[in-house]
């Protein structure tokens, strides 16, 4: 198994820089398992929504789905990557954020406390900000 950098997968993913994508593919595609961590999947959401590339929640949502089912990739924390989505889908928070509450969820926390107030009133965040 091999670890894979947000960079590799923005070129896969992308096909923005053409000797790039090729060298991604080659790696992805080799055979060998290829390992996402959690916070690799925040950087690819956070790049693909940046001003570089512009994509829509949807979007993004609909690229992580066909990653998960794609058989090449192994994850941190295959449950917890699919219960943030789903919370990401129906939520006003990021990502980023929904994956540090339902990691926090599963080491027993009772709420994950935040400044942020798209997270107000949601389950298992405590928002200090009035």
């Amino acid at each position: 198994m091999i670890a894979l950098d947000t960079n590799v997968l923005i070129r896969y993913l992308t096909r923005d820089d053409e000797p790039q994508w090729e060298k991604s593919v080659k790696i992805i595609e080799s055979g060998e398992l290829c390992f996402i961590f959690n916070l690799v999947l925040c950087e690819i959401i956070w790049v693909l929504r940046s001003k570089s590339y512009q994509l829509s929640k949807d979007e993004i949502i609909n690229t992580i789905e066909m990653m998960l089912q794609c058989p090449v990739f192994e994850w941190e924390n295959t449950s917890v990557v699919y219960q943030s989505l789903q919370r990401f889908k129906q939520g006003k928070g990021d990502f980023s954020d929904y994956l540090i509450g339902t990691i926090a969820k599963s080491f027993n926390c009772n709420t994950t406390v935040t400044y942020d107030l798209k997270l107000k009133n949601e389950k298992g965040f405590t928002c200090l900000s009035d």
